[in-house]
């Protein structure tokens, strides 16, 4: 029965090799789906002298949907349940809703009190740190040779010292490149915001829990994630923060933009600036 799934042979036109090896995001997905069963890769042919002839064709469009033109299209339960099989597939630390979440939290509270105090201060401490914690991921994108956030790490240096931002769990990541795609989407998965240098990387919110904050900051961005209907899909916030307007500092979040050749873009962003979209996030999140 080829595993539950209706097809014995499969050809990766876009993505060659996508049954051989999960070296590609979307292969990878696929692949902890059990998408292709048994299946075998047939080699795609480039040429005009092959015509393939199918009894059933399933086809795929590699992309996102970016548009969702036409509502309903991917409805909420249907994008929920995809969502939960790649929260277990892929063994992530916390749970898809809100209401998961909570009764998951009220599960180990009585858990706790069952221990009667068995916990040390410590680990008590730490528990407690834990859970009053907003914990923001930042990426500059600085090991790329395109869009690049400058000086992300100065701005951060400073919002960490101060007061008001005590309880912010300030992280940055230096290269995704570098993660396996397991990786790439426990980092989403346990953060509350996402503010980051727009890419490709920012696909990755499928891994993140219902009600995160995502922020995508360029000089023009062209997001993966920014359509509403899909945000509402996963209860998400999407703000893209871009170039400055001309005519000085009016007191918005935007940046500084100073492009760098062969299509490389460099960024800044002021420190108020920072500090208005910290704010702005943070009241996102307490909605």
């Amino acid at each position: 029965d080829n595993g539950g799934f209706p097809f014995s042979s499969v050809i990766s036109h876009s993505l060659q090799g996508c049954l051989s090896h999960s070296h590609d995001w979307f292969c990878e997905i696929l692949h902890q789906m059990y998408a292709f069963g048994e299946a075998k890769e047939i080699p795609w042919e480039d040429n005009e002298n092959t015509l393939y002839c199918y009894r059933e064709l399933y086809y795929n469009q590699v992309g996102y949907q970016r548009n969702l033109d036409h509502e309903g299209l991917v409805t909420r339960e249907v994008f929920g349940e995809f969502r939960e099989m790649l929260f277990r597939k892929f063994g992530l630390p916390r749970r898809r809703t809100v209401e998961d979440r909570l009764a998951e939290l009220e599960y180990e509270k009585a858990q706790g009190k069952n221990n009667n105090g068995n916990k040390n201060n410590a680990d008590d401490a730490d528990d407690e740190d834990d859970g009053n914690d907003t914990k923001i991921i930042f990426y500059d994108n600085k090991l790329s040779e395109q869009t690049v956030w400058n000086q992300m790490e100065s701005l951060i240096s400073k919002a960490r010292g101060l007061e008001k931002y005590q309880n912010i769990n300030f992280v940055t990541q230096k290269d995704f490149n570098q993660l396996s795609v397991a990786q790439q989407a426990r980092k989403f998965n346990e953060a509350d915001a996402v503010i980051m240098a727009h890419g490709q990387h920012m696909a990755n919110a499928i891994f993140a829990v219902d009600g995160t904050s995502f922020v995508e900051v360029g000089c023009k961005v062209e997001s993966l994630i920014g359509n509403p209907r899909f945000m509402k899909l996963m209860d998400g916030k999407y703000r893209a923060v871009e170039k400055c307007t001309e005519g000085g500092d009016d007191g918005s979040v935007c940046v500084s933009c100073n492009e760098d050749g062969d299509d490389g873009v460099k960024f800044t962003m002021s420190p108020k600036a920072f500090e208005k979209l910290i704010d702005d996030v943070v009241a996102s999140l307490q909605e």
